[in-house]
């Protein structure tokens, strides 16, 4: 059967419905937002229930943060549901300097794959509506509704729904980070400054914060460390710039981390030189040294990394 096609906006059909209506038969939803509010959840807080527990729906969400948007209450009630069901996993997307692709994360993605019956159905939603109370209701939003037996469309929006989850600005946020955001953000409304010395402080060690968190792919430091880590192991302490250009290209590709391949090499002398040992760059982890002219090897602190 071929796609049913529908554009709504709130005025005509508010999107909380009819998202309401595919998550009470849904068996795997990927939802991506760049914003996220307590009253987008309280919308569909009930079915998102219905899903997770009486369909065992596989659910994962994908926040984006922003301090004039995103609220933490909204982060922290996602973070519950996490504790309390196994099938449901929440992610935030951080800081867009982080990303290799230079994304700012922007999308409003909804998909939904119903197979309670015999046959398979596929429900894409994108536009411009994002999870929060107005997004879903009252906001003048525009959304494009895809129904599909056979994944034409959903299999395209479900391969970008991964681009995005497989970067490694993806983390899962934990409660005392969600707390760190809230106070910043609370700080930033009172304030409405982000550029004083303290507020950038506090901004940065909540950046510190997030880099310790796990990911959905390791970052392109973390893969360098662990190929060093290796060579290590076979008795070589020093490793070619120009060994990195040939190996990591391979190790990028079964980690599924998404970047611009056409650019890795220039992207990995910045990582080495971001992360050197002298290095003056502010987020700066003293992570490499280098030894020789393109040589380098492993500091103390690499040797003991636990991020991502």
């Amino acid at each position: 059967m071929a796609a049913k096609i529908q554009i709504l906006s709130n005025t005509n059909y508010p999107l909380s419905d009819v998202l309401k209506s595919e998550l009470l038969e849904s068996t795997q939803v990927k939802i991506a937002v760049a914003f996220l509010r307590c009253t987008g959840i309280d919308e569909i807080y009930k079915s998102l229930d219905y899903a997770l527990r009486e369909n065992n729906a596989q659910i994962e969400i994908i926040a984006g943060l922003d301090f004039k948007t995103t609220d933490s209450n909204a982060l922290l009630a996602l973070k519950e549901i996490e504790t309390k069901q196994k099938n449901f996993k929440f992610y935030c997307f951080g800081d867009k300097r982080d990303n290799h692709n230079d994304l700012v994360f922007h999308p409003k993605m909804y998909l939904f794959e119903t197979a309670l019956s015999r046959n398979t159905k596929y429900t894409s939603i994108i536009g411009s509506s994002n999870l929060t109370g107005g997004g879903l209701t009252s906001n003048f939003e525009v959304n494009s509704i895809f129904r599909e037996d056979t994944p034409k469309y959903y299999s395209q929006l479900e391969a970008i729904y991964n681009e995005i989850k497989y970067t490694d600005s993806v983390f899962t946020p934990s409660k005392d980070y969600i707390f760190r955001y809230g106070n910043i953000k609370k700080k930033i409304e009172k304030t409405e400054d982000m550029t004083g010395k303290a507020m950038q402080n506090e901004l940065q060690l909540l950046k510190d914060e997030e880099a310790k968190l796990p990911g959905t792919v390791p970052s392109l430091k973390k893969i360098i460390i662990e190929f060093i880590k290796e060579q290590n192991q076979k008795g070589i302490q020093e490793v070619l710039v120009d060994t990195l250009y040939k190996e990591m290209p391979k190790r990028i590709a079964v980690q599924g981390l998404k970047m611009k391949m056409d650019t890795i090499n220039n992207t990995i002398r910045g990582e080495l030189n971001k992360h050197e040992f002298n290095s003056k760059h502010k987020d700066g982890m003293s992570l490499f040294k280098r030894t020789g002219k393109g040589l380098y090897a492993l500091t103390e602190k690499a040797e003991n990394y636990a991020g991502r």
